[in-house]
């Protein structure tokens, strides 16, 4: 009887029974390791998340382009939006500016083209070039609404880069140079060389090589700027005769003038201008004209715009307000 309770002791206790004695209770059995169970339901969890989330991805994007197909500006007030596109160069140096004025209502599309040497009304001395260098794109921009008369709503600063690819995107123009242009570059693979009236199709580099190489028409950097309006114009009414390539391209383009860029356009202010480009992209039209300064150069460095022409632009943005804002809407 001592025994046995002397080995229920050592069982309790952990201990070897007495010798003797009978060894009572099961094996402990090995514990195995939970690591493997708990990394394959991790891994699944993070498979279901993938999935779900690429399937989450792909409704929204449906969703978000079936509410841009069936947009309908039809009776909205949609009032017209000045753009100014100041291009600069490597060494952030004005090279050229263009204000694009889109009238959604009207289906308009103006283009004004302006010499980085266009001397401002703000002291009738400074060139837009030299009001870049010292007070940047927003001094520049309160600068050509004091010149001009007009009120920009944006201001984008382009890079010569992108000033490039988004004319190569739309697929550059074809130009039948009214007199030949030649210009020797210093630099390799600059060079232009374009017969008169023989039709080339000018690459984003040739366009912007014309737009800024001094003495290159007879006409001097007024030759320039009209080329500018030129190019501009007719690359917008190119894109709108491609449909379907420009509609699928909005968003390449605004990626490739906005990054890098010192700009006020937000990027919901472009998905609503989206809204109103693809609208108008329906109606298979040209909407594009332009504008070209009129004034004096004084010398090559100074362009004094006319009053006169100061008052085309005044009226043609007039012409060009929606008709609620210009208060001629039609009581029918």
């Amino acid at each position: 009887m001592a025994q046995a309770m002397d080995n229920l002791s050592n069982e309790k206790l952990g201990a070897a029974p007495a010798p003797g004695g009978k060894k009572r209770g099961k094996k402990k059995r090995k514990k195995r390791s939970q690591a493997p169970v708990a990394l394959v339901y991790f891994i699944t969890l993070l498979l279901f998340l993938g999935v779900f989330g690429m399937f989450a991805l792909t409704i929204v994007n449906k969703l978000t382009d079936k509410s841009d197909q069936n947009v309908d500006l039809s009776g909205t007030y949609i009032d017209s939006f000045n753009t100014l596109y100041a291009r600069v160069n490597n060494k952030n140096v004005l090279s050229d500016m263009t204000i694009v004025r889109i009238c959604p209502e009207q289906e308009k599309i103006l283009v004004i083209p302006l010499s980085a040497f266009t001397v401002s009304s703000t002291d009738n001395r400074s060139t837009m070039r030299e009001i870049y260098a010292d007070g940047g794109i927003r001094q520049l921009s309160a600068a050509v609404d004091s010149t001009l008369g007009i009120s920009t709503n944006y201001y984008v600063t382009v890079s010569n880069d992108a000033f490039e690819d988004c004319a190569d995107i739309i697929g550059g123009f074809v130009y039948s140079p009214p007199e030949e242009l030649y210009y020797l570059s210093p630099e390799n693979d600059n060079d232009i060389s374009l017969r008169q009236n023989e039709s080339v199709s000018l690459s984003g580099k040739q366009i912007r090589l014309i737009c800024q190489y001094p003495k290159l028409f007879s006409s001097g950097r007024q030759g320039n700027t009209e080329f500018l309006g030129l190019a501009i114009t007719t690359m917008l009414n190119n894109a709108f005769d491609q449909v379907e390539i420009t509609s699928n391209s909005l968003d390449i383009l605004y990626g490739k003038i906005s990054s890098g860029s010192v700009t006020n356009l937000s990027e919901n202010d472009y998905k609503q201008q989206k809204v109103y480009i693809k609208e108008m992209l329906k109606k298979q039209i040209q909407p594009a004209y332009s504008l070209i300064p009129e004034g004096t150069w004084t010398d090559d460095e100074h362009f004094e715009m006319s009053a006169e022409f100061k008052q085309k632009i005044y009226n043609e943005m007039e012409a060009t307000k929606s008709q609620e804002k210009s208060g001629e809407v039609s009581e029918e």
